[in-house]
């Protein structure tokens, strides 16, 4: 999974607007709450679900995941500390972020 750095800064946004004191929305608690806050009918959210579920078979994934276990099976994958640790950060934010 990646975790884009802009998904990043919304929920750092977000989290810094909660502990400043402004007032956060309430959580939605169903899909259809969610559907009917930003006035989306259900059938355009299963249609965008469908074909969101058919970009996960992504052919430009399975190229890059092709590549890197090339890479790693050659003995020529690098990468830096500074790169584990920011995707570390990353992914601990985004885990976090249904707690905020």
């Amino acid at each position: 999974m990646q975790i884009s750095n802009q998904e990043v800064n919304r929920v750092l946004r977000e989290t810094t607007r909660h502990r400043d004191g402004q007032e956060a929305e309430a959580p939605v608690k169903s899909v259809e709450d969610l559907a009917a806050k930003h006035g989306v009918s259900m059938d355009e959210v299963r249609r965008f679900t469908e074909r969101a579920r058919m970009a996960e078979e992504d052919p430009g994934r399975e190229r890059r995941v092709r590549e890197l276990a090339r890479k790693v099976q050659a003995g020529t994958y690098r990468i830096e500390a500074e790169q584990v640790v920011d995707m570390a950060e990353r992914r601990a934010i985004a885990d976090r972020s249904n707690e905020i």
